[in-house]
C-alpha cells in the first residue's frame, strides 16, 4: 500500500500527516473542519496555548459525536448549518470553559 503525506496547519502550524495514497484531499477537509473550530475557540478564549486549543477541539468533536451531531462519512461544516453549528460549538466551549475553571481551581 503507497503512502503520502499531506502537510496541514492548525493555528499556523504545520503538521505533516501520513495518509493512504488518495486520501489527500479527506485529510485536508477534515483538517479544515478542525480550523475552523480552532479558530473559533481563538476568537472566545484567545491564544491560549496550542495543546490546550487542541484539546478542546477534541472535546468539541468528542462532544458533537455523543450528542449525535455531524460526524461520520458526511461531516457537516459550518457553512451547511452556520446557526446550529455556531450554537453546538458556543454551546461546548460553554461546557469546556466551566469544566477548565473548576479543574483550574483545585
Amino acid at each position: 500500500m503507497s503512502q503520502s503525506i499531506v502537510t496541514i496547519r492548525l493555528n499556523g502550524t504545520p503538521y505533516q500527516i501520513g495518509c493512504g495514497e488518495g486520501e489527500e484531499a479527506h485529510i485536508e477537509s477534515l483538517a479544515g473542519e478542525i480550523e475552523t473550530i480552532l479558530q473559533s475557540l481563538v476568537g472566545s478564549v484567545g491564544q491560549i496555548g496550542e495543546a490546550r486549543l487542541l484539546a478542546m477541539v477534541a472535546l468539541i468533536l468528542a462532544d458533537r459525536a455523543h450528542e449525535g451531531g455531524p460526524t461520520g462519512d458526511a461531516p457537516a461544516t459550518v457553512a451547511d448549518d452556520s446557526g446550529a453549528a455556531a450554537a453546538a460549538l458556543e454551546s461546548a466551549a460553554d461546557r469546556i470553559l466551566a469544566l477548565a475553571s473548576r479543574l483550574s481551581s483545585h
